[in-house]
């Protein structure tokens, strides 16, 4: 499963060795909540489709149920892209940076999203008490549920860039890299 660089990169003991682990965990447990969700969603819409063109009976509440499916899917997803450090990102000068500039910025941007996830998840919370009341209608629903998937995503990555802005930057987390090609 890792590669044989990986494992030299990889910690023995100690907190970091419990950090990769839980980390692991996180992100496989991410993974396959979110890939199942997506399964359940494709199966969920194609059910809907074969139900309404081929037996003639109508689904309305698929639309509902495949939303909530999508916010959950895209929330654990989202805590596993960050886990791996996989989010889009524009890097226009951190490779001329030292080392000590490197690992200045790396916790700077952990913070800074850190309190951007605070916020996030906050405002979620906040429209989950503001919805309560606030029913689909098919199913009834609260709409506060679809704000529950919001929160545990942002409160989710807000504790592991906190993590990051304590700890700072790992080489056993680094994400692997494509080669560059070499400049004439």
């Amino acid at each position: 499963m890792n590669a044989p660089s990986e494992e030299k990169a990889a910690p023995v003991q100690g907190l970091d060795r419990a950090a990769q682990s839980v980390l692991r965990v996180i992100t496989s447990l991410c993974d396959v909540v979110g890939v199942t969700l997506m399964v359940a969603i494709l199966v969920l819409l194609v059910a809907a489709v074969v139900a309404r063109d081929l037996l003639g009976l109508g689904m309305p509440w698929t639309e509902e149920v495949a939303s909530l499916l999508a916010i959950y899917a895209i929330g654990f997803g989202s805590i596993s892209a960050w886990v791996r450090s996989e989010h889009l990102v524009v890097d226009l000068f951190s490779h001329r940076l030292s080392n000590v500039g490197r690992h200045l910025q790396y916790r700077l941007t952990a913070m800074i999203s850190c309190g951007f996830f605070v916020l996030a998840a906050w405002g979620a919370w906040i429209m989950s008490d503001m919805s309560a009341n606030n029913k689909t209608v098919s199913l009834s629903i609260s709409f506060s549920f679809l704000y529950y998937g919001v929160l545990l995503s942002f409160s989710g990555m807000a504790l592991i860039a906190a993590w990051q802005t304590l700890r700072g930057p790992v080489a056993w987390l680094e994400a692997p890299r494509e080669e560059e090609p070499a400049q004439p």
